[in-house]
């Protein structure tokens, strides 16, 4: 479920992550309010300023009322706009009336960017199917934002438009003035029409939100709200046309390693693309890439994974954030899921799936590629008529080889990566009114293996499908969704056998009974439900239940992201809200919840609660705390392959706080402390962040990390003896991780900025206590474990450990020593110039550097020298594209 309260930014209560427009009319019920559109009959130039004879000719608009804080109440400060349009576009001014314009906010950053300034955003139903909505922001320094609403309460913020606006202070408070091209908007062809209609004021230095048409804090609907402008008539929508070509250059320095036969220390980086966007019809548009360049994307940040489960990274490329919300299909309850779902855009371009070394275990040297190359890819989306809403998207990429050398100095290229085609089909019917939805999803991956010798390690095909829907009843309070998938796969029995090894399946555990390993099977076939009924909408008493059902064959990673199946989960929840605003407190929200789980056999996995409180003060701090609680666990997983493992019970508590957003200077701090008495397991973790407003065009941002703890159970290896007996070897695990993340902001002009962003990360784990597993099942503690004592262990000089498991003469089992000291820093800044509306050139200068070692000890000096004497790579790029609209 999605609060409405993800909707504030920086400032007290800024919905920029989803706002509106609005035209008004005297207060009324949410959606209720209606506004008249004028034919333009004069000049309207976008200067900040209404004088023009085209405004006068428009009737003004007010009748705001408070979203925040004091819902419902008329606004402490005015607001009026008027609404013109012609052939070409849609005309927007705002009057915001201000008793104290000297205190008007306007702070200068690069555009999209959200800030403590005051705010107009004027949203745009132009399907007025009340679930998709175009928003378009301005502040009082004339910086723009826009976004993307679509499922009537999510936001694509990467959704960008190319139109004008300008704004203006003077001694009755400021104006904003839009003009939007129709060629932006989607809209049917018919000759009377009604658009939806949302406007938000946000004032900075009071943290006060008002509205055009009601919009309450209480639900989460945001596009089903908006009010209608009336009289949008005889308007053609066309076929647009967009063209962006783009070229690079520039040069990588590489440190090279003695006798690297691959590597140059200093190469070339020439390229050129072109992205294409067409209007297939009035509602519906194609947009394709041609060797797409994403070098001014900042770098992931730095992480340590011992876990078997893979890193979820978010998706930062251009291409695949922007308009590709129609495809998104989420397999979340209650949070981000992890970044689960049937579609993860990050699949497309990955790195590949092997090494030369994994292809040529001969080799010496080896060169890899970092990613895979994007032949192409092409998207169609938009409405089709009746309250459709369709898409499809489809990409290419290459055959990507490695170099390698053996050691007898012969050199060849050897396939790490097949060439593969990815596709995804998306339709949704809207009922109800928006009301009511009906989704459907298809996913394919396909993988030319002939030739290569990657058939044992991936699939040649793999497939997913859902169907989801969701439904809204009671007066909007309540609502009820859900999401039936499935998947399939099909490759060599060697590549289903690896699936089904993998940590999200385990179908080798020698106590799942349940599941059926197969050394032969060719495809493996699986599905999943998510379900959910609640009051989610109810002003003060929430309420809602779900659940979530995988079954132990569900693969979606061919395209997708999933970290398990084998899985069946009940859960219920229950909050609390006020948000009348006192003397002490704005608001302030309770929320708890009780879940059970288990696999299919079915055996209970475990079960557990929450509770946390939030709460913002009148002074626009906020707080929050909570606390979790897990109890009766069992983990199939601990031991990747083994038994599994009877968990010790284990506490969570949080405790956050954060101070005025509105300020030149605001900070926020997150502690969150876990524990498992039984096994004295136990990690903290902090983080902060330090905003500093030092100019109103210089931000700077600290975010300081530190995650310190013990884990008397940290997996090391699965070995075998002489006698092919299992051996799973643990070992206490002290690990310190600390990062300090710097981001800043200098911006010349709404056009003109510069952003620097910087990462050093470090991170250490030492080993003692080494153990395999003995009786997992065990109640003692201590029975679960058998320690090794010291008369059993022995070390090489390569730090190579050696384990006598038996008491007898010799060593059974060997492994390397897992004691780790991993430092590394990222960095990348960027200029951007959008030297025309749409067209932009950017300097991007990246930089990273790392270093490592295995003694597992935290010594911050230390590492920070290391750090500073290791050798870095630079790439050094200019980028430059135009802009072409027909």
């Amino acid at each position: 479920m999605v609060s409405p309260s993800v909707l504030r930014c920086a400032g007290p209560s800024l919905a920029l992550l989803t706002a509106l427009v609005a035209v008004a009319a005297p207060a009324h019920g949410a959606g209720d309010v209606h506004t008249q559109a004028s034919r333009r009959v004069g000049d309207v130039t976008i200067d900040g300023v209404l004088d023009d004879a085209g405004w006068q000719a428009a009737t003004p608009t007010r009748g705001f009322v408070q979203r925040f804080p004091d819902e419902g109440k008329p606004p402490t400060e005015d607001t009026e706009f008027r609404v013109v349009y012609d052939d070409e576009a849609l005309y927007v001014g705002v009057r915001a009336f201000d008793d104290h314009p000297d205190q008007i906010r306007g702070l200068l950053t690069r555009r999209d960017q959200q800030s403590a300034s005051d705010w107009i955003l004027v949203g745009v139903d132009s399907y007025h199917d009340r679930r998709t909505a175009f928003v378009f922001g301005l502040n009082p320094v004339g910086v723009q934002l826009d976004r993307l609403l679509f499922n009537d309460h999510e936001a694509d913020d990467s959704w960008d438009a190319v139109w004008s606006g300008a704004a203006s202070v003077d001694d009755q408070g400021w104006v904003a003035e839009l003009r939007i091209p129709l060629s932006q908007l989607r809209f049917s062809g018919h000759e009377h029409q009604q658009w939806g209609l949302q406007l938000v004021r946000s004032v900075a230095r009071t943290g006060e939100e008002s509205t055009w048409s009601p919009w309450p804090r209480s639900g989460d609907q945001i596009v089903s709200v908006f009010g209608t402008l009336d009289d949008v008539d005889d308007v053609t929508p066309g076929r647009r046309v967009e063209i962006l070509p783009y070229m690079t250059a520039g040069v990588a320095a590489t440190p090279v390693d003695e006798g690297d036969p691959f590597t140059h220390d200093v190469a070339p980086r020439l390229g050129a693309g072109l992205d294409v966007r067409y209007g297939l019809t009035s509602s519906l548009t194609l947009t394709g890439t041609i060797n797409p360049d994403f070098g001014q994307v900042e770098a992931d940040p730095s992480q340590v994974n011992l876990s078997a489960q893979e890193l979820f990274f978010a998706e930062k490329r251009p291409f695949f954030l922007e308009g590709t919300d129609i495809f998104r299909y989420g397999l979340a309850q209650g949070g981000d899921g992890g970044g689960e779902g049937l579609f993860y855009s990050r699949r497309i371009g990955a790195a590949p799936h092997a090494y030369g070394s994994d292809v040529d275990p001969d080799a010496e040297w080896e060169a890899n590629p970092i990613g895979t190359t994007i032949y192409g890819a092409a998207k169609v989306g938009g409405k089709v008529g009746r309250g459709w809403t369709v898409g499809a998207l489809e990409a290419v990429t290459a055959e990507e080889t490695a170099r390698v050398q053996d050691p007898g100095g012969a050199k060849r290229r050897v396939i790490v990566e097949p060439l593969t085609n990815y596709a995804v089909l998306r339709a949704l019917k809207d009922l109800r009114g928006g009301k009511s939805q009906l989704n459907a999803i298809v996913t394919a991956t396909n993988r030319r293996l002939d030739g290569t010798d990657l058939a044992g390690l991936l699939h040649d095909q793999g497939y997913a499908a859902g169907l989801d829907g969701t439904h809204r009843f009671g007066h909007d309070q309540w609502s009820t969704s859900f999401k039936a998938y499935g998947s399939y796969v099909h490759g060599t029995a060697d590549a289903i056998l690896a699936d089904k090894h993998e940590i999200r399946h385990l179908f080798q555990r020698p106590d799942a009974t349940h599941l059926h390993l197969d050394p032969g099977a060719t495809s493996m076939s699986g599905a999943g439900l998510l379900w959910d009924v609640g009051r989610w909408n109810h002003p003060r008493l929430p309420f809602g239940v779900g659940g979530d059902v995988r079954s132990p064959g569900l693969e979606l990673n061919d395209l997708g992201f999933q970290h398990g199946g084998d899985t069946i989960s009940q859960w219920v929840w229950a909050g609390y809200r006020d948000n009348r605003p006192g003397d002490v407190l704005l608001e302030w929200s309770l929320e708890s919840n009780v879940w059970v789980f288990s696999d299919f056999e079915p055996r209970i996995g475990g079960y557990g609660g929450n509770t946390n409180v939030n709460a913002t003060f009148a002074n626009y701090w906020h707080a929050g705390a909570g606390i979790n609680v897990d109890l009766g666990r069992w983990n199939p997983g601990l031991l990747r392959g083994g038994p599994r493992y009877h968990a010790e019970d284990g506490r969570n508590g949080w405790i956050s706080v954060g101070t005025d957003g509105r300020k030149a200077v605001s900070a926020n701090l997150n502690v969150n402390y876990g524990w498992r008495p039984i096994s004295d397991s136990w990690n903290s973790n902090v983080n902060a962040s330090l905003d500093i407003q030092a100019r109103s065009n210089v931000d700077v941002s600290l975010g300081p990390s530190l995650s310190y703890g013990y884990e008397d159970h940290q997996y090391v290896d699965e070995l075998a003896d002489a006698a092919d007996r299992s051996h799973y070897v643990f070992a206490r695990l002290h690990q310190v991780i600390a990062a300090l993340t710097l981001r800043t902001s200098w911006t010349f002009t709404p056009e003109l900025s510069v952003q620097l962003y910087a990462q050093p990360f470090i991170a250490t784990g030492g080993y003692t206590e080494y153990k395999e597993a003995a009786d997992t099942y065990a109640d003692a503690y201590d029975d679960r474990w058998r320690v090794y004592g010291a008369d059993q262990l022995m070390t090489d000089a390569d730090g190579n450990i050696y384990v006598d498991t038996d008491g007898a003469a010799g060593a059974d089992i060997a492994f390397g020593r897992p004691d780790f000291d991993f430092r590394e820093l990222r960095s990348t800044l960027v200029a951007r110039w959008e030297y025309r509306p749409g067209s932009t050139v950017f300097f991007i200068w990246s930089h990273g550097r790392s270093s490592d070692d295995d003694s597992g000890d935290f010594r911050l000096g230390h590492d920070l020298r290391a750090l500073a004497d290791a050798r870095g790579e630079n790439l050094v790029m200019v980028k430059a594209n135009f802009w072409v609209g027909i």
